[in-house]
């Protein structure tokens, strides 16, 4: 699918996000469908529960992507950049690549749950806070992502000036994608609690919470950065943006007042205020 949708030629390679997103809906449902064959016709309550946040999930965001590409035409770049500067077989080695199999390691938690069943665990503690912070994260980045569009559609061009969920972390929306995966993730952790083959296997933990850390690495070092740089670049000479990145985490939602005051050690190790981030910064204008 993703080696149709980016050829050069392809008009769809404008919804990259949108049929990255698409993936996910036919493999998790194969993934359900595999797991009725081998536990004779039965599911589980948590591998249908699982099953349904991605689903949810994949909709939601895939519908609006879609619907944002319609209203104010296609904005994602990255193909086309990575086109120019690498040439065709770049982009197969460094677009394609990674995000043909990143519906495979983000749905990962899910697939453990879906091939290691586990039998007499009902409706757990794990269950509940990962469907916690699944819920939260979808909410997050549902209202994130419709706040910015309805600010770009009404001519708003200052981001940092949106209110709401922007005045506790600088991209609200990336939050609460990592926090989906979190849930599931912590959901999966009863295999390695409860799973009699598996219980307390280290290599069971790694994979079950390989997900959220690949999501973190991609909001960080990609949506996260691009989006930072992009905003220096067009507000860092700004002295009001300047202090508003002082005092507004990059990631992690956290009251400015309370942020501002944390010592830098805690700043870069655990709210990620990295160099990387001032790319682009100009000298402020009086």
């Amino acid at each position: 699918m993703q080696l149709f949708i980016n050829t050069p030629s392809s008009y769809f390679r404008k919804m990259d996000n949108f049929t990255g997103l698409i993936e996910f809906i036919p493999g998790i449902l194969w993934s359900l469908f595999y797991t009725l064959t081998i536990q004779a016709g039965s599911v589980q309550f948590r591998q249908i529960l699982v099953t349904l946040y991605v689903v949810l999930w994949s909709l939601r965001l895939g519908g609006f992507l879609t619907y944002r590409m319609l209203v104010i035409g296609p904005l994602d770049r990255r193909v086309d950049n990575l086109a120019k500067k690498y040439g065709q077989l770049g982009l197969v080695g460094l677009w394609l690549g990674p995000h043909g199999f990143w519906s495979v390691i983000c749905c990962s938690p899910v697939a453990l749950i879906h091939a290691f069943p586990i039998a007499d665990v009902k409706f757990n503690i794990l269950d509940f806070i990962g469907s916690i912070f699944w819920v939260c994260g979808f909410l997050i980045e549902a209202f994130a992502d419709q706040k910015k569009l309805t600010a770009k559609l009404a001519g708003k061009k200052k981001y940092y000036h949106l209110g709401s969920l922007w005045n506790y972390c600088r991209n609200p929306n990336h939050c609460g994608e990592v926090f989906c995966w979190l849930g599931l993730s912590i959901i999966a952790l009863n295999i390695v609690f409860y799973h009699p083959l598996y219980r307390y296997n280290i290599f069971m933990i790694l994979l079950s919470q390989i997900s959220p850390l690949f999501t973190l690495f991609i909001m960080l070092f990609e949506a996260s950065l691009s989006s930072e740089i992009s905003n220096n670049k067009r507000f860092g000479n700004q002295l009001d943006y300047r202090q508003y990145r002082k005092q507004t985490s990059v990631l992690w939602p956290i009251p400015p007042k309370l942020y501002l005051y944390l010592p830098e050690w805690m700043k870069k190790r655990m709210f990620f205020d990295l160099d990387i981030y001032n790319e682009g910064l100009k000298d402020v204008v009086d």
